[in-house]
């Protein structure tokens, strides 16, 4: 990639993510207002208004636009027409329906005090339609002509006569509405209103909590000078929840132990969930759409809950994309936003399981008919495609079978996405708003593809040379000629297999070739930097006898793999004892999964800590920062390994930088990573200490309970960058 393209790169990706977001916040509807319910749309206004055409609007109607001449050819009416089902057209023309209604507008609506303005704009855009305001169905009369004649009809036949709306029977002539009816559809309808409002309300409230969370405790790092107080609370956070083991899996290798910080952010989550999925809880009696309490509680819990599991896009998708604009904000790794990204999942699943089976029960009287609906069967597929998500996606399906989880999850998280979408387009369409969440969901998505998309085209097809570094080929070299990177690439190698699109992290060393001994020669990382490896009491110091002048040749990235299962099995496959293959490869970067290590320019000293190809990452972060006291610890299973990186270990060396390196298979010989932390911590000038660990899973985690030991207690602050990439 063209170096100076990739500033603009990441700036146009954060221009875009929060402009499509934005915008998809303010899309205009039919229905009234913009946006969904709770943030500019409405669906009773007024309340009153809505009540009053509850009542009356399914009773039968004749469409006429002139009342009978006398009572006894009204009743006559009345039975002839029981049963019909009324036009939208008929409720503008109708006089009995326009009286009526203007009778009950002018009783009502005074007691809450809406303006006639109001009132007046309700009755040229709602009779027809009822929630949705349509401006082309206008009555044939004003509301004002409508009371008026509607109070001509009382004169002419007296007040004491004038007949009452009666459920299950016609209406042809002027009739008052009761106040035991009345008050019952109005305390519906203003109970609805609420709930709805407060459904959408509460969703806004996890979808923004959620993402601006990581970015409010990131401000934290622009303070001038760090307090001593600030290090040492990062580093009680930094330690495990509950036991010794983050990286490491617990529970039979079920799951990840998050860290005290994840863990607050977590309690977060689940408790706003729970909490917002039931309050306000609001009751109202009595009430012609939930008449008990227990329906009251169903209705309000059922609705939020799909409402909350659908405000759970945003952060759930923005967490998952490597495009996160949050690593361009906040210090948080893309390692973390992706534990949070799976517990959110887990979150989404509970509400969309809890919805799904409130509405079966609710509707267990009419079930034959609404389970036809297309509303319906779009929500069973919503449903049950988030649901199998899950077992999916434990670890160890994720550890075994990592391809199949990858297409698995893709597929069934964007039948979900699109069968919500059309879950509520087709019960609703857009009249309250709430499919804006699958369209958020849905932009995050496509622009991160999108961006992986750019990323590979302004890379280019390359040709990778695959090399043996041992003669067991227990370790790979990939060097690809003509991309410059940092940090980690994704590689895609579409001729390994007919699964064209797979593709796997791997950090990157360097970007040069051809330079001479004592300065890097762009040697790279390994996708699997947890790998196990052991070391043995060997030690060696490592001189900086040789000296050459550096020079800087063509851009190329060379890449230390270990192989593993999947496409890196099938690379070694296809080596086999050869001496070197040439392989198409698509190069997608340069990608920054743990932007916390900018916060080691605040440092004076700078630890080091590496296992196996852990060193890879390792080497440039140590050149990113010459100004600092470095020392490296690497503990490698293999000479062979030690050799492949040679030349770049000689130029750390001959920077001044503390090279220590322990070669074997024994565990006794396993770097001392507690002694390492403390010494560095108590041999200080004062300043921060920057520790940086690669390596094996169990490694990380001593360095981890070390800093946490340790570092509450010591003089000079610490800052931890656990570089790993985790899924």
């Amino acid at each position: 990639m063209i170096p100076s393209l990739r500033p603009c790169l990441g700036s146009f990706s954060t221009f875009m993510v929060v402009l499509l977001t934005l915008s998809q916040l303010f899309t205009p509807s039919v229905a009234d207002g913009y946006g969904m319910l709770g943030a500019g749309k409405w669906l009773y206004k007024p309340v009153c208004a809505h009540a009053c055409r509850q009542v009356i609007y399914n009773h039968p109607l004749s469409c006429d636009s002139k009342l009978p001449v006398d009572n006894a050819t009204a009743h006559v009416h009345m039975r002839r027409l029981q049963g019909v089902t009324n036009p939208p057209e008929c409720f503008l023309k109708d006089a009995a329906f326009l009286r009526t209604m203007a009778l009950c507008l002018a009783k009502l609506c005074p007691r809450d005090n809406i303006p006639i303005s109001v009132i007046e704009e309700y009755w040229q855009s709602h009779l027809a339609t009822g929630t949705v305001a349509d401006m082309s169905l206008r009555p044939m009369m004003s509301y004002q002509e409508a009371l008026m004649y509607a109070h001509q009809d009382i004169e002419a036949v007296g007040a004491s006569n004038v007949p009452y709306v009666v459920k299950g029977e016609a209406l042809n002539v002027t009739s008052l509405v009761r106040d035991e009816d009345l008050v019952q559809y109005y305390n519906a309808e203003a109970w609805f209103e609420r709930t709805e409002r407060d459904h959408g309300k509460n969703g806004i409230a996890i979808a923004v909590s959620l993402v601006s969370i990581p970015i409010l405790f990131s401000l934290f790092r622009f303070l001038p000078a760090h307090p001593l107080w600030y290090s040492r609370l990062v580093a009680t956070l930094e330690k495990p929840l509950v036991g010794h083991r983050h990286r490491s899996p617990i529970v039979a290798d079920l799951g990840i132990m998050p860290t005290r910080g994840q863990a607050l952010y977590i309690l977060y989550l689940i408790l706003t969930q729970i909490f917002l999925a039931i309050f306000p809880l609001v009751f109202s009696f009595p009430n012609s759409i939930v008449p008990t309490r227990q329906e009251h509680f169903l209705v309000l819990v059922g609705n939020r809950t799909g409402v909350l599991a659908m405000a759970n896009f945003v952060a759930l998708f923005l967490f998952a994309s490597r495009n996160n604009i949050l690593l361009w904000i906040t210090n948080w790794s893309h390692s973390t936003f992706l534990l949070l990204h799976r517990w959110i999942a887990y979150c989404l699943i509970f509400q969309v399981s809890i919805h799904s089976a409130i509405q079966l029960a609710s509707s267990y009287a009419d079930h034959a008919t609404r389970s036809q609906k297309p509303y319906w069967i779009w929500g069973i597929v919503a449903t049950l495609s988030f649901v199998v998500l899950w077992p999916a996606a434990i670890l160890p399906v994720r550890r075994k079978s990592y391809e199949f989880f990858l297409i698995f999850h893709q597929v069934f998280a964007g039948i979900g996405l699109v069968a919500t979408f059309f879950h509520i387009y087709k019960h609703y369409k857009r009249n309250r708003g709430y499919e804006i969440w699958a369209y958020i969901g849905g932009v995050i998505w496509f622009l991160d593809r999108f961006l992986r998309l750019l990323r590979m085209v302004t890379t280019g097809y390359r040709t990778a040379v695959v090399t043996p570094v041992d003669p067991d080929s227990e370790y790979l070299k990939i060097e690809i000629d003509e991309v410059v990177a940092h940090g980690h690439v994704y590689l895609y190698f579409p001729t390994l297999t007919w699964r064209f699109w797979e593709n796997h992290p791997y950090s990157v060393c360097s970007t040069f070739s051809g330079v001479t001994q004592g300065e890097s020669k762009g040697t790279a990382a390994s996708r699997h930097p947890e790998e196990k490896s052991t070391s043995t009491g060997s030690s060696s110091e490592l001189s900086s006898d040789s000296s050459s002048s550096s020079f800087l040749g063509r851009p190329r990235i060379t890449i230390l793999l270990r192989p593993m299962d999947g496409s890196t099995r099938l690379l070694a496959t296809r080596l086999g004892r050869q001496d070197s293959i040439s392989i198409p490869v698509i190069v997608e970067g340069s990608y920054h999964a743990n932007p916390i290590i900018r916060n080691l320019k605040s440092c004076s000293t700078l630890l080091c800590i590496a296992g196996g190809g852990g060193i890879t990452p390792v080497i440039p972060i140590i050149q990113s920062f010459k100004g600092l006291k470095a020392r490296l610890a690497w503990g490698v299973r293999t000479e062979w390994l030690l050799r492949s990186v040679d030349d770049e270990i000689k130029g750390l060396v001959k920077r001044g930088v503390k090279v220590e390196t322990r070669i074997s298979g024994d565990a006794n010989g396993r770097l001392k990573v507690a002694d390492l932390i403390k010494e560095e911590l108590e041999s200080g000038d004062g300043g921060d200490l920057g520790v940086v660990v690669c390596g094996p899973t169990g490694m990380a985690d001593e360095v981890r309970m070390a800093i946490a030991e340790f570092g509450p207690k010591a003089k000079r602050g610490v800052v931890f960058v656990d570089e790993a990439f985790s899924w």
